[in-house]
């Protein structure tokens, strides 16, 4: 599967200085979080740099810590990946990747009982969506084969391993081959 829109994004945001990076701040005053007597970074405690009693602020701006980049590099050697990132909360992930990544031209396909963070992450990629019957094999093949033929964008498909209002769980396997089939990425919560 091709990601190349991805690295085309990427180098567009590069060269619009609107690239932004995590990185870890040392021996400065934070003038940028809540942390104003340094109780998240340990500066009235003895205790050593990697523990935090957590971030005054996001943290893209002053809460990013060590121990948090060696559990990324950590899952992300464990899953033979490129990279790991670690979120807030599942909600914000969903977010995260959905509003990001599916452009306005594109089409994600979502399972009908997706999580409302999923849906809430599709609303802000402002990409055409349209749900299939849970766990149906077979109307997501018609959506896929009909998306197929509208345009050449970039299809996305969503769902959960587990659906955490029901309990059950989609059929990943079967979804993955509908998906090599119809050149569609695969989003998995």
């Amino acid at each position: 599967m091709n990601d190349q829109f991805l690295q085309n994004k990427l180098q567009q945001r590069i060269a619009e200085n609107a690239s932004r990076s995590l990185r870890l701040v040392k021996d400065k005053v934070d003038f940028c979080s809540n942390d104003y007597l340094g109780i998240a970074t340990n500066r009235l405690t003895p205790l050593p740099d990697t523990y935090k009693h957590g971030s005054g602020g996001s943290r893209l701006l002053a809460g990013n810590y060590n121990l948090i980049e060696e559990t990324e590099k950590f899952i992300a050697e464990f899953h033979d990946a490129e990279a790991g990132l670690i979120f807030n909360s599942g909600y914000d992930a969903n977010i995260a990747l959905l509003g990001c990544v599916p452009q306005r031209s594109d089409i994600i396909i979502y399972d009908k009982l997706s999580h409302a963070s999923i849906r809430d992450g599709i609303r802000l990629s402002f990409a055409q969506s349209f749900s299939f019957i849970h766990n149906d094999l077979t109307d997501l093949a018609k959506k896929l084969s009909s998306s197929r033929k509208v345009r050449k964008a970039n299809l996305f498909v969503v769902t959960e391993s587990v659906f955490s209002m029901d309990g059950d769980t989609a059929p990943l396997e079967q979804i993955s081959e509908l998906c090599e089939k119809y050149h569609a990425f695969l989003i998995v919560d």
